[in-house]
């Protein structure tokens, strides 16, 4: 028994020395690689706390805690995702659209944004004079969507604009909640990057940390932590997501179907955002954050009206709201009303996404196991938002 515990001992120690000396390095290479391309070219913002740099290419990654999404991002020269690193044209007439991670397209290929879309609907003529632009950028809120259109606009004389369409979000309601105060400017010193798996080691060395260092820092312990702990703890949470769903549609728990099951690991991503819809958070944190946005959408209104630019507010759904109706018909009336008393145009798409089997729709229209739009889904949106600007004569 004691020299099974030597040898034990020996491979842990072998196993640690080679895991630093290159084979971590090697697995994780992918993942510190994205990070990495985050961290230099998502850079901070003296106007409006942070934005793409301009006229890069690099690769990021989406993790919604079920699967890694790589996705490549090209910047023009005002610094939005684009179709490639390019000059935009100062002849054109522009629509500018403005979100978070939706409009940025998290884990999409650029043709299947919701951007891509849009200008996939113009014909070759139409394009050659007017486009619309990315100005989106995860996690980005009410307040900085109004500072970076502003600043835009004020800054860069030759940009044409005839509207601009923003994409209120969500995530919008807890991430406005850190604006409450109105900052004026936004700290500009750099991220650095810090290889986050050896920062990890050395913090897990200094308080001593055994068992965090054989299972994150040896390919044994990774191995059976990621595979071995990761699988039975997936296996785990789809028998009860299965539970959940059989009993809530009275259907047999082997008999579920995919779209089912998918159906419950989307309304069950970002829990902790999803909480503002709900009470005690909805009458304070939740209803405080939307009369926020709406001051926001006020002076914004205010700025474009003085230069002719039409502003459109576009509403969509998450899947949690789909299967939640008494939920989801809250939030929408109490928007509604804010929109009818500022009179702001808006664009709200729901109606598709209800149509039909709302759970074959999710699996349907969203990123599988996520709240963000695939190419389907971003379809949808294209579609009504295309329509309202044809209709305006915007086109």
């Amino acid at each position: 028994m004691k020299k099974f515990f030597v040898f034990i001992f020996c491979f842990i120690i072998i196993d640690f020395i080679l895991s630093q000396l290159f084979l971590l390095d090697i697995l994780y290479h992918k993942q510190i690689s994205t990070f990495k391309n985050d961290i230099q070219n998502r850079i901070p913002n003296l106007n409006y706390n942070y934005d793409f740099e301009k006229n890069v290419s690099f690769e990021s990654r989406y993790n919604n805690g079920f699967n890694n999404l790589d996705y490549k991002i090209y910047t023009n020269n005002l610094g939005f995702r684009d179709y490639s690193v390019r000059k935009l044209s100062e002849k054109k007439l522009y629509s500018i659209v403005i979100g978070d991670s939706f409009v940025e397209g998290t884990g999409l290929n650029y043709n299947d944004t919701l951007v891509a879309k849009l200008n996939n609907k113009l014909n070759p003529e139409q394009f050659n004079k007017f486009e619309f632009l990315n100005a989106g950028v995860a996690s980005y809120s009410t307040y900085i969507y109004k500072k970076k259109i502003k600043w835009l606009l004020n800054n860069t004389n030759w940009l044409n604009v005839n509207s601009v369409i923003l994409l209120y979000d969500k995530s919008d309601l807890h991430d406005d909640l850190s604006y409450l105060d109105k900052p004026k400017v936004f700290s500009t010193k750099k991220r650095e990057f810090k290889n986050p798996r050896k920062e990890k080691l050395k913090q897990d060395i200094k308080n001593f940390k055994i068992g965090s260092i054989i299972t994150e820092q040896t390919m044994i312990g990774i191995f059976y932590r990621e595979v071995l702990g990761s699988s039975l703890e997936n296996l785990i949470q789809n028998l009860k997501f299965r539970i959940e769903l059989s009993n809530g549609l009275n259907l047999n728990i082997f008999k579920l179907s995919k779209a089912e099951t998918n159906t419950l690991y989307s309304t069950h991503q970002y829990k902790w955002l999803q909480k503002y819809f709900y009470e005690p958070h909805w009458k304070n944190e939740g209803v405080n954050s939307i009369n926020f946005a709406f001051e926001n959408f006020n002076e914004l209104k205010l700025f474009l009206d003085k230069k002719n630019i039409k502003l459109y507010i576009v509403i969509y759904p998450w899947p949690f709201e789909l299967l939640d109706q008494h939920t989801s018909e809250k939030y929408l009336k109490y928007v509604e009303n804010k929109f009818l008393e500022n009179n702001i145009t808006n664009i709200f798409i729901y109606e598709k996404f209800k149509q039909g089997n709302v759970v074959e729709n999710i699996f349907k229209y969203y990123i599988p196991k996520d709240i963000h739009f695939n190419k389907e889904g971003n379809e949808i949106l294209s579609d009504e938002i295309y329509k309202k600007l044809l209709k305006d004569n915007l086109l």
